[in-house]
């Protein structure tokens, strides 16, 4: 069985002139700031035993089974197997799949390192940025998975609150510094989707572009002038140097602002 869905708690029951009244509402989205929160204090009551099920070993066996046999393969039966448990002992631990993936996800984003360069902001924010793309090309979660999960988790957190302190201390103000960081989480996750994709560049480029000349020479000679003088080195690009020069493009515009307003 999958776990997927959200989850329903149930009010008291009122009563009107028509009899009880049963209310419900929706637990709050797994990622979001409030589920984090409510997480948080639910692990605070918590008296592991010792040798026990927790949320980490859990954590750590479905990472196994990810990268073993993908998302599909991750239920709860699978998981209840590897602890020889049950699945009601996982299900104190995470009520939905999604929930489970939103763990996950945190937890990956653990393995960033925040190491300062001692060369300035710049570099620090490249290292960052460049850690940031390291784990998620090499993260077991598929990327539709993980951009359903807002980002509020202790891990994730730990980024954000890195990367708008090097924006803050190289002098933009608290609205610039909060924009630019989004725009650099953007960016980072962005493009590592698409690498990750099938459709992603490779090592020696564009891995769809076998054929390319020969389909621009079918196209009206008229068009696509552009394509015919760069077309090449459009297709060549080992996905490597496309990031490095599209972080060094973020940075030298972070660094015009900077300069712009004479900080």
């Amino acid at each position: 069985m999958v776990l997927d869905g959200p989850v329903s708690r149930q009010l008291p029951t009122e009563s009107d002139e028509s009899g009880p009244v049963r209310q419900e509402f929706l637990a709050p989205k797994p990622g979001s700031a409030e589920w984090w929160t409510q997480r948080d204090a639910t692990d605070a009551k918590r008296r592991p035993r010792s040798g026990g099920l927790t949320t980490a070993r859990i954590i750590e066996a479905a990472l196994e089974i990810l990268r073993d046999g993908g998302l599909e393969a991750l239920t709860v039966r699978a998981l209840a197997e590897r602890f020889e448990t049950s699945n009601a002992s996982l299900y104190r631990h995470f009520a939905s799949r999604d929930e489970l993936i939103a763990l996950i996800g945190d937890h990956v984003m653990g393995e960033v390192r925040l190491d300062r360069t001692g060369r300035g902001w710049r570099a620090d924010v490249e290292a960052l940025m460049s850690e940031m793309r390291r784990v998620i090309l090499g993260q077991p979660l598929p990327s539709s998975a993980a951009r359903r999960m807002s980002a509020y988790g202790p891990n994730m957190l730990r980024i954000v609150d890195a990367a708008l302190g090097l924006f803050l201390e190289a002098g933009l103000p608290n609205d610039e510094a909060a924009r630019t960081t989004i725009s650099m989480i953007n960016f980072v996750a962005g493009s590592a989707d698409i690498d990750r994709s099938a459709a992603g560049r490779g090592p020696r480029g564009d891995t769809g572009s076998a054929g390319f000349d020969r389909l621009l020479d079918r196209l009206p000679a008229d068009r696509f002038q552009a394509l015919r003088a760069a077309g090449h080195a459009y297709t060549s690009a080992p996905v490597d140097d496309v990031f490095a020069h599209g972080l060094a493009i973020f940075l030298d515009g972070v660094t015009s602002q900077l300069a712009a307003t004479g900080r």
